[in-house]
């Protein structure tokens, strides 16, 4: 353990630790649109691209009852 209450020596050692995780349920990455509530120079209200990312919550569920340490 470090001074900082973490233990881990740097980011390198964290990731390694983190990749070593169980993966788990994948991940969805969708793009959506979305309309805010900024008027542009033109008078429309301006648009956005964001990411959505999502997993399938049955999977998430049906991961966690079979998960013996659970």
């Amino acid at each position: 353990m470090h001074k900082s209450g973490v233990s881990f020596q740097n980011a390198r050692t964290f990731l390694k630790c983190v990749d070593s995780l169980c993966a788990g349920p994948g991940w969805t990455c969708e793009t959506i649109d979305v309309e805010g509530d900024t008027v542009g120079e033109d008078g429309a209200l301006k648009w956005e691209t964001l990411e959505l990312w999502w997993r399938d919550p049955v999977e998430c569920v049906e991961e966690l009852i079979g998960n013996l340490m659970f």
